[in-house]
């Protein structure tokens, strides 16, 4: 039983370890001159929606049966990433036509404490760790207190995952201060997120 806590986990952790998942979430904030806080709170959000989804399909995998998602689990990743495609582009170009209009290298976005990047943020969770379901099947076969436990193990490793890697490239980002990165942040951040959606399309982990 212990195995299977820890096997949630690690995947948990390992899976959002993926630039896709913390990646967007640094950018976002270093286009918004986020605080650490705030950061970090963005980073709890877009945790909770990874959690919730991976959540749900594997609640639904247990009541439906495992098999359910047996075979499927890149074509689930694909869709996951087409998704993450869509949420950058339409972001990036929302933001090239904001700034277009405008003139100077300041930056022009919304207010740092909007609570559109926090939606956004909750959106780019919805890609689901399709590797933990087999483990939440094999915990079902222990009960409920085994599953709930194993699904709060999940989560545990997921925001430590997403909190610390995040935090980590905020800082490396702060230092790559200039006028253009300013002014283009948010269109830098929808390339982003475009480009880490493409990865985990052509190569599924």
């Amino acid at each position: 039983m212990i195995l299977i806590l820890f096997t949630a986990a690690g995947i948990g952790f390992l899976h959002s370890l993926a630039p896709g998942h913390w990646l967007p979430v640094a950018l976002l904030a270093k286009s918004r001159g986020w605080a650490a806080r705030t950061a970090l709170a963005g980073a709890l959000v877009a945790a909770s929606g990874h959690i919730l989804i991976s959540l749900a399909l594997g609640v639904a995998g247990i009541l439906i049966g495992s098999h359910l998602f047996e075979g499927r689990e890149e074509e689930i990743e694909r869709y996951g990433s087409l998704v993450l495609i869509a949420f950058g582009l339409a972001y990036g170009l929302l933001a090239f036509f904001r700034h277009s209009r405008c003139h100077g290298h300041g930056h022009h976005g919304p207010k740092p404490d909007g609570k559109g990047a926090f939606a956004f943020l909750f959106g780019l969770g919805f890609s689901p760790c399709v590797a933990v379901f087999p483990v939440f099947a094999a915990a079902a076969t222990h009960g409920t207190l085994l599953v709930t436990s194993t699904m709060a193990a999940f989560s545990l490793g997921v925001i430590a995952a997403l909190t610390i890697a995040s935090q980590l490239a905020l800082r490396g980002l702060s230092y790559l201060d200039h006028p253009i990165l300013e002014h283009y942040g948010d269109v830098l951040t929808g390339a982003g997120i475009v480009v880490m959606g493409m990865i985990f399309y052509f190569f599924p982990h």
